[in-house]
């Protein structure tokens, strides 16, 4: 089985440069790829429509948190795979 997040997008940027130097965007210092704002917009939406539900998302709200602190820490426009680097609290 094949896993996107592994092989096509991996956040670790040891193993986004042995793929290819460039391919990915942990191995560009998170640069292009689907932004962590975007990623925010997303879970929000979720959270919203779940919250509308009536659905628990237990980690959704949890999850909104953190792409929030990322985003007012200046990781905006990186893409989502830099998490990896703010929860190790790692800049950028």
């Amino acid at each position: 089985a094949k896993c996107w997040s592994s092989e096509v997008c991996n956040p670790h940027p040891s193993v986004a440069t042995a793929r290819g130097p460039g391919k990915m965007p942990a191995s560009k210092e998170y640069e292009g790829g689907f932004s962590t704002k975007l990623m925010l917009k997303d879970v929000g939406l979720a959270v919203a429509a779940a919250d509308e539900l009536g659905v628990v998302l237990p980690l959704g709200s949890a999850s909104k948190q953190l792409y929030q602190l990322a985003d007012i820490s200046g990781m905006g426009s990186k893409d989502f795979g830099v998490m990896l680097q703010y929860l190790r609290g790692k800049k950028v």
